[in-house]
């Protein structure tokens, strides 16, 4: 009867120590940042499909990774000036995850760098190298020799050939590439996690450095 008696004091010592633990830290864990021991790999996997297929130039695919599914609009191109810096925008896109996903309030983050063309730039040296080869063609048609037998082409025409041909240059002169971070935020929806694009996402997307 004695020892039945001390085995139940015994643990209801116990019992009311293991409650105070609990309670205590609860409490010292109440603003602490959302940890999560293993990372989703539905999450991981959709993010990875989504980065894969902007990397290709799979803008259809990209697009049914996000929440909503958004037509993102990357159609060819129409003149061959911007078809050519899309595409080895395109060529030049890259990525690797940094870690794994964490937990937020709404869901989930994996970050990423992202390398890419520095469009911005091309496109910035482009007015100069045209207005070079322009002068140098208006030079060579005033000489009857050297201006295809004496016809003048459109001046439209010019201008949209010395623009090719000062992307093409300043591509294989001058391309540099620029790295950025970015934050992918999933959220699970409807079975599914899914990618929530935001500026800095779509800024990859556009070429916008």
């Amino acid at each position: 009867m004695k020892m039945s008696k001390f085995f139940s004091g015994v643990f209801g010592v116990l019992g009311v120590l293991l409650m105070t633990g609990t309670v205590m830290l609860c409490l010292m864990s109440r603003n602490a940042q959302p940890r999560m021991l293993e990372s989703p790999e539905a999450a991981s996997a959709q993010a990875q499909r989504m980065m894969d297929a902007l990397c290709a130039g799979d803008y259809d695919t990209a697009g049914s990774c996000m929440y909503g599914q958004p037509d993102l609009g990357a159609g060819e191109p129409e003149d061959e000036v911007s078809r050519l810096l899309w595409d080895a925008f395109t060529d030049s896109l890259s990525y690797e995850f940094t870690g794994v996903c964490s937990v937020t309030d709404a869901g989930l983050t994996r970050k990423a760098t992202v390398t890419a063309l520095d469009v911005a730039k091309v496109i910035q040296s482009l007015p100069q190298r045209a207005e070079a080869l322009l002068e140098v063609q208006t030079k060579a048609e005033e000489d009857p020799e050297e201006s295809d037998d004496g016809q003048n082409a459109d001046r439209e025409e010019l201008v949209n050939q010395a623009l090719l041909e000062a992307a093409r240059q300043a591509l294989d002169e001058s391309a540099e590439t620029v790295t950025r971070d970015v934050t992918l935020n999933l959220i699970y929806r409807d079975g599914a996690w899914w990618v929530v694009p935001d500026q800095a996402l779509l800024q990859i997307i556009s070429g916008v450095a």
